[in-house]
């Protein structure tokens, strides 16, 4: 009978051993499934795609899936200030107002003057980041030459635009080399992962991916003119008029470009007193710029 008491504790003991065993066993062999880490309150910009972390523990491996969170691509706004040159082709086919009304004075060479500038922008998002639209602002001072019974004068034009931008970009690297290219090796040899490699994808870093950006646009610009001579002033405001430019933009990080950019205007200009207070011309203006600068996108 003490026997048998004795050997109870020790079935009992083997038996919960035995059990452990097989739970491990089990628990081995079969996959097992977890719930991704919570990864904040979802919001409208952002989407995630995910994937189910996957363990399976084989000897020491363990085998984890990757997991995709995507923020949904966002707009890219840019800012630039340029300077650069005028090349005045013509102010032509002068026909006399006022007094001289209905004379023709065929046309008179604009000289070469200096351009300076600014404007802002913004690219669409997602798939649409190709297209963009800004607004710019320049002046410039290509003077009216003498000659043909016109007067020498001076022109100061100010031109307000609103383009359109079409881009492409070239020169791209690999993604994995943007990513990792601020990575840090430590002192015994394993690496330090960038700020950079830990937050989401932007067009920030894309333009960064691809720093060669060729471009493109053309839209209504607002012409502002006004002329002075012998004979006093005369100015016409709020002329409609073309504006048609291409540039390239080279990224030398995220978010500094330079670039450089050809810009073509054409517009009618009705100066009434050029030839004085009841005498003046209208004629078509028509100019090129060349010019260079600094974009800040972000």
């Amino acid at each position: 009978m003490a026997s048998t008491r004795r050997a109870v504790p020790g079935l009992i003991s083997c038996g919960f051993v035995l059990g452990t065993t097989l739970t491990c066993l089990a628990q081995t062999g079969a996959p097992v499934q977890e719930q991704p880490p919570d990864v904040g309150p979802r919001t409208t910009e952002q989407a995630s795609q995910e994937r189910v972390v996957t363990r399976d523990r084989t000897g020491d491996r363990v085998v984890v899936d990757e997991r995709v969170v995507e923020r949904r691509r966002e707009g890219e706004v840019y800012v630039a200030g340029y300077g650069g040159f005028t090349w005045g082709h013509s102010f032509s086919d002068l026909e006399g107002r006022g007094s001289i009304a209905g004379q023709q004075f065929g046309g008179r060479d604009l000289a070469n003057s200096g351009v300076y500038g600014a404007k802002i922008g913004y690219f669409h998002p997602g798939r649409l980041n190709w297209l963009g639209i800004e607004v710019e602002g320049f002046n410039s001072t290509p003077h009216i030459e003498q000659g043909g019974g016109v007067p020498g004068s001076h022109l100061r034009v100010t031109t307000l635009a609103f383009n359109v931008i079409a881009r492409t970009k070239v020169g791209c690297r690999n993604r994995d080399d943007v990513r990792h290219r601020d990575d840090v090796r430590r002192a015994d040899g394993t690496v330090a992962e960038a700020d950079s490699d830990r937050r989401h994808w932007s067009p920030l870093d894309e333009n960064l991916r691809c720093p060669l950006q060729l471009y493109a646009g053309a839209g209504p610009g607002i012409f502002f003119a006004e002329t002075s001579n012998q004979f006093g002033r005369s100015t016409d405001n709020g002329r409609i008029g073309l504006n048609a430019l291409a540039g390239v933009k080279y990224f030398m990080t995220r978010n500094l470009a330079v670039f450089a950019e050809y810009k073509f205007n054409y517009a009618q200009f009705e100066l009434s007193q050029m030839q004085g207070t009841g005498a003046g011309f209208n004629g078509e203006y028509k100019a090129s710029h060349v010019v260079g600068g600094l974009a800040l996108h972000f």
